[in-house]
């Protein structure tokens, strides 16, 4: 049975995270007011509205979803706000580990993207001797949260669905699947990788996108524990397709850095572009 990331080492703090969740409204960080805000700003140069989702528990520390959004309400970074010690005691049998954060929903309303899954991966997962150490996978998907959990594991009758892919152009050239099985996973899709996969090993970081039934449903950067405890920050562009199934706007780049002061590091997607 899959566990989620939820310490109940203490009542009152399980307790506030039930009411938090069921808060029909997120709060809203505006014009700077906190240090996310203000880590923002220095990465964008231009004043920026920040709405945060709720927060959740994660190893000893906490993480929550966020966007930043100019005042004419364009999606400038979307991503995920983690405190340091959320890298700490966390699960490290092998078994998935998975957590969804909800998104504010001026977060769905500016951007293809309904909610954040982080998937904490303590031994790792196939390929053999590529991605077979611990790591994230933080899954930005493009479904609804209910139809993405009916997404069933790989069988041969449901092989059709898994690779069923999307019509030519709405994924990079760059990017491969293998047939059959190969990386279809129940609730997340069939995963594609970089055509030149060697270029990122040994791995650290890499960004990966999915599909199912014909359709694509997520991006994915994927990190690993030492690369986020190295206080390393990077900005990478990835490979866009020529086509998209809907209009709106698409991040170009996926971040990786570190606020020295709080330690928090961020993960997130920025550079949008409105496609038509």
């Amino acid at each position: 049975m899959e566990k989620l990331l939820f310490p109940a080492k203490k009542p009152l703090l399980l307790m506030l995270l039930l009411i938090i969740l069921s808060c029909g409204h997120d709060e809203p960080i505006i014009d700077g007011s906190q240090d996310l805000a203000t880590a923002s700003l220095s990465r964008n140069g231009t004043k920026v509205k920040i709405f945060k989702g709720p927060v959740m528990s994660l190893g000893d520390g906490t993480v929550r979803s966020w966007i930043s959004m100019n005042s004419d309400g364009f999606p400038m970074e979307i991503g995920i706000d983690m405190s340091l010690d959320a890298l700490e005691n966390l699960p490290m049998h092998a078994e998935e580990h998975e957590l969804v954060l909800r998104l504010h929903n001026h977060a769905q309303a500016a951007t293809p993207f309904d909610h954040i899954v982080i998937n904490w991966n303590p031994e790792g997962h196939p390929p053999t001797g590529v991605f077979t150490v611990p790591h994230f996978d933080f899954h930005f998907y493009m479904m609804p949260l209910a139809e993405r959990m009916q997404i069933p594991a790989w069988s041969p009758t449901t092989d059709a669905a898994f690779n069923n892919y999307p019509p030519e152009g709405y994924m990079p050239t760059t990017y491969f699947t293998p047939p059959g099985a190969g990386t279809a996973e129940p609730r997340m899709g069939k995963h594609w990788l970089p055509v030149n996969l060697g270029e990122y090993l040994p791995f650290s970081k890499i960004m990966i996108l999915g599909s199912y039934d014909g359709e694509v449903n997520f991006v994915e950067p994927m990190v690993t524990l030492e690369h986020l405890l190295t206080g390393t920050d990077s900005s990478d562009a990835y490979p866009q397709p020529a086509s998209f199934a809907a209009a709106g706007n698409y991040p170009t780049k996926y971040n990786i850095y570190h606020n020295t002061q709080t330690g928090h590091i961020y993960i997130t997607l920025s550079d949008f572009v409105a496609r038509n």
